[in-house]
């Protein structure tokens, strides 16, 4: 909640130093999950500020600055069981007994995109607007929630949790493509959808970012 906090208030910070008039306050809500493996999708919530950096005809720049929550879950994962000596459990006909685990895992980001956007004026004078371009985003909090880890021992068997940039198999830095596309109702406020596609492991054994959402802007 702090990292949070601390996230919200860098926008602001630098919304007063920049001039308002080109200032978007962006809000939005979705769906994030891994592609290249087998997850299933979490909610995903992003929040920040850009500037948007006019250039000449119908084309503009803009910088931002996001707190952006992901994830993902393994669901229905099949593993075999051990005793509390770590040995391998086998029934009488010498089969592996095995048990079934789900984690979900939660992570949360500073990112940082640089989009290029392109404004296109409607006959109704309204404008839709065509976006992309490459972010990079690096891992300040999140938790996995882990049951059935056959694994461990005691209570954590049935369900543990902890930090999930903390496991050594995890990694905190994030690179990719994002790319979107909004219609402006007014002079301040559009509403688009916009998707994260990841070009980086954010696990040592695969398993890209992927999130689309919702998205409310309004531009001061």
């Amino acid at each position: 909640m702090k990292k949070f906090l601390l996230t919200i208030l860098l926008c602001f910070c630098i919304a007063t130093y920049l001039q308002a008039d080109n200032l978007i306050f962006h809000i939005g809500g979705g769906l994030s999950s891994h592609y290249g493996g087998s997850t299933r999708n979490i909610g995903a919530f992003r929040i920040g500020m850009g500037y948007d950096i006019r250039l000449p005809q119908s084309w503009s720049i803009e910088p931002a600055a996001y707190f952006y929550a992901k994830g993902w879950k393994d669901k229905n994962k099949e593993v075999p069981m051990y005793d509390e000596d770590g040995n391998l459990v086998y029934d009488d006909n010498g089969n592996l007994i095995t048990g079934v685990m789900n984690v979900t895992s939660n992570t949360n980001y500073l990112e940082i995109p640089i989009l290029v956007h392109y404004h296109l004026t409607l006959p109704s004078e309204h404008i839709m607007t065509f976006s992309a371009g490459p972010y990079a985003a690096y891992g300040i909090g999140g938790n996995s929630k882990t049951s059935g880890d056959t694994e461990q021992s005691g209570a954590d068997r049935f369900y543990h949790s902890h930090s999930t940039f903390s496991q050594d198999n995890v990694h905190r830095f994030d690179a990719g493509i994002t790319a979107g596309i909004s219609y402006r109702f007014t002079e301040s406020i559009e509403a688009g959808f916009s998707c994260d596609f990841g070009l980086t492991n954010v696990k040592r054994e695969g398993g890209k970012n992927v999130s689309g959402i919702i998205t409310l802007s309004y531009r001061f």
